[in-house]
């Protein structure tokens, strides 16, 4: 989210610079050979990076801000913007008795330490960690719907794998699983010339993990094949550089008449391509009123594209053809 408000800022026509904590940008989600392109790729488009520095001290006035660092600089601004990411608020948990630790506990179930009470969102550590993402909340509270109304007493919270898309103007990454460690073949590819970078990791024929920064035809065939647990092609090269050996670009996501209902295209709501398809039959006529109605494309706004080039068609298809 800095990274994005940063490039809009500069996109703006501001001096943006970020202050990071990390030696690399995006830890989480990139190695440090993506990471570095990626400050590159920024600086090209207006956004200075300082990496590894700390914020020490603020002072703000009517002139403007100035933000003081460990390394002994002080930035001095019109704006700051902070992007703090998510840390629960678990007082009233751990006062209540309840087990806490990043954040409050809960089990498949998202029950607490006490049966009683339930939690899910950014309060809630299934695992190792809380998501601070919107569509696990989603999920969550579908489970724990199902549970309280009794539809279905056997709802468990299973965690999706999650693909982040970084979404600002002059900049195409996505990264999906843990492509950096684990079992499995890897294959890398950098061409720092061009900013462009992949990076996937293959286990049982199917994609564990993946960075693509810059230019990559096959992104969303990767994005795909990720998201469905799809075994991969027998030519690797076609995901790693967008092409084939013989030059052919890798084959590019499926066109929704080859989608199956079940694909998944918000992942942030969880609206599938058939939810779509019925929200379409059941008088929605207009990509306005498809997104009122599903919630497809009110997260992060990433698959608005998608879910407008799925209303074309359907608007072009005949309505007894279509899901055939």
């Amino acid at each position: 989210l800095g990274l994005e408000a940063a490039r809009g800022l500069a996109a703006r026509g501001l001096g943006v610079a970020v202050v990071h904590r990390v030696p690399y940008l995006m830890e989480r989600q990139l190695d440090a050979v993506a990471a570095t392109m990626l400050a590159g790729t920024l600086a090209d488009l207006g956004v200075t990076t300082h990496l590894a520095v700390t914020p020490t001290a603020l002072a703000a006035d009517a002139s403007g801000v100035r933000l003081e660092l460990s390394d002994g600089r002080c930035l001095d601004a019109d704006l700051l913007v902070l992007a703090c990411g998510v840390r629960p608020e678990t007082a009233l948990a751990e006062a209540a008795g309840l087990a806490v630790d990043r954040g409050v506990r809960v089990d498949d179930r998202l029950r607490t330490g006490d049966p009683r009470v339930s939690a899910i969102g950014d309060c809630a550590q299934h695992g190792s960690a809380p998501t601070g993402l919107v569509a696990p909340a989603w999920a969550q509270a579908r489970v724990v719907a199902h549970l309280l109304t009794g539809e279905d007493p056997s709802a468990r919270y299973r965690p999706r794998p999650v693909v982040t898309r970084l979404k600002a103007a002059g900049i195409d990454l996505a990264s999906m699983g843990d492509p950096t460690g684990g079992p499995g073949e890897e294959l890398t590819f950098a061409d720092p010339a061009r900013g462009t970078y992949a990076r996937l990791r293959i286990h049982d024929e199917r994609l564990a993990g993946a960075i693509l920064l810059g230019d990559n035809p096959s992104v969303g065939t990767v994005v795909q094949l990720f998201d469905r647990g799809q075994p991969v092609p027998a030519d690797r090269r076609a995901l790693l550089l967008g092409r084939s050996l013989g030059g052919a670009v890798a084959a590019p996501a499926a066109s929704p008449a080859l989608m199956p209902d079940a694909a998944t295209v918000c992942q942030c709501n969880t609206v599938s391509k058939g939810a779509l398809v019925a929200c379409w039959r059941g008088g929605a006529r207009t990509v306005d009123e498809v997104v009122a109605r599903t919630r497809a494309g009110t997260g992060c706004g990433g698959c608005r594209d998608a879910v407008a080039g799925i209303v074309d068609w359907l608007s072009r298809s005949d309505p007894v053809e279509v899901g055939r």
